[in-house]
């Protein structure tokens, strides 16, 4: 029962402590997402109309106030808060696994060209599964299940239906299996 604890325990600790690192990396975020405010923004037009807002209309503008405000509050909250006890390897495991499955949606997006809805979220599916801890059966039960489950909801219910992958295109296959695909 311990040994099931200690596993699932937060590598931040049990006691708050404020995110005294956290808070520091979003100060420093803010501050390099603020110095390249000018290269990222351009300016509005320089004519005065009716409509024109004037100063605070610029596009630069709100996002350089609410980089300011977020630096201010950063740095008092970081200055305040508590030293905290990191363990780094189980951060690192806790949020390489939330990083991976962010990775692999977008690698799921992206071979979505490739292809096809059905064969990308299958793929998507299974990282996830296998990510989570699945094995044996339910490492191939999970994916086809959310596949089909996906499938009938974009093609049956919203009858969203994609355009055809690449992989149609560059190997002959019936058009209905293309269709399930």
């Amino acid at each position: 029962m311990g040994e099931v604890n200690e596993k699932n325990a937060s590598p931040f600790g049990s006691e708050p402590t404020g995110g005294r690192y956290l808070l520091g990396a979003i100060f420093v975020i803010a501050l390099i997402l603020l110095t390249l405010i000018g290269d990222q923004t351009t300016p509005g037009s320089t004519g005065q109309t009716e409509m024109s807002g004037g100063w605070w209309a610029e596009p630069a503008v709100a996002p350089a106030v609410a980089l300011t405000l977020t630096i201010v509050a950063a740095a008092l909250a970081a200055v305040s808060s508590r030293w905290e006890k990191v363990d780094f390897r189980g951060a690192v495991s806790v949020y390489g696994r939330a990083f991976g499955v962010a990775g692999s949606m977008i690698v799921a997006v992206m071979l979505m060209k490739v292809l096809g809805f059905a064969l990308s979220i299958l793929i998507f599916a299974f990282c996830v599964t296998f990510m989570a801890g699945f094995r044996g059966v339910r490492l191939a039960i999970i994916p086809i299940g959310t596949t089909i489950a996906m499938v009938l909801i974009f093609r049956v219910g919203f009858a969203i239906w994609f355009p055809r992958p690449m992989l149609f295109k560059w190997i002959d296959i019936p058009i209905k299996l293309q269709g399930l695909l």
